[in-house]
């Protein structure tokens, strides 16, 4: 009788102690975000883009050599409430004149899905 308490008991515990963190794991938020950007009269060239959370974390980097649209996955165990999409850059114009611009902004975010962000660069 006693070897089948003892058995069952440790059953129960490796249960309740094992199950919890093999099933979190399999929690995840997925996100998308895509940035786009533009600057009057100039053309933008090597876009450089981050990622923050709330707390200041870097979430992603990507870069864009003809200053054309970025799409970054980020994934998550938790949701994040909102982002923060920084950009830098180089602006010109009529190949004479360059200079380095820059951008950001926040957004609110949901469960996970797709957003898109414009960043006016000056």
């Amino acid at each position: 009788m006693k070897p089948h308490v003892i058995g069952f008991t440790l059953s129960l515990l490796m249960t309740c102690f094992l199950l919890p963190p093999v099933i979190a794991q399999g929690v995840t938020v997925d996100y998308v975000i895509h940035v786009d950007f533009f600057a009057y009269a100039c053309s933008l060239d090597i876009t450089q883009v981050s990622l923050y959370d709330p707390s200041g974390n870097l979430l992603g980097v990507a870069s864009s050599p003809y200053g054309g649209e970025v799409a970054i996955s980020v994934r998550t165990p938790t949701p994040i409430d909102s982002i923060t999409a920084t950009a830098y850059g180089q602006a010109t114009w009529a190949s004479y004149y360059s200079w380095t611009v820059g951008g950001s902004r926040t957004v609110v975010l949901g469960d996970g899905g797709d957003y898109w962000i414009t960043l006016r660069m000056s």
